[in-house]
């Protein structure tokens, strides 16, 4: 689903009154949490749901919101990202996990 700036913040917004309440960043072949400062394995975490967001600004960005539950603790959180992400050095295993998403989001916005 495609949401716009202002959906976007409400969408925020409700991940983390749902829990999602954690920060990861995408790091080479892992992402990381923010809070803990702890490096998490592509096979540590699972995609709940996944977001595609259009920037309404002259530059027309596009950033793509997940939920994110790890699997080995009782925690969720939310990663958010742009496309140009996946082209800098993000490890095959990494790429794979988010563009399975990827691909099953388009599929179902087209």
């Amino acid at each position: 689903m495609h949401y716009d700036d202002e959906q976007l913040i409400n969408l925020i917004i409700d991940l983390q009154e749902r829990g999602f309440n954690l920060d990861f960043v995408i790091e080479n072949e892992y992402i990381r949490c923010l809070q803990y400062n702890e490096l998490i394995s592509p096979d540590d975490f699972e995609i709940m749901e996944s977001y595609h967001c259009q920037s309404s600004g002259a530059n027309n960005d596009c950033s793509l919101v997940y939920a994110i539950r790890l699997m080995n603790h009782d925690m969720n959180g939310i990663l958010m990202s742009d496309y140009r992400a996946y082209i800098k050095g993000m490890s095959l295993s990494l790429w794979s996990k988010f563009n399975n998403v990827i691909r099953l989001n388009l599929s179902v916005i087209k």
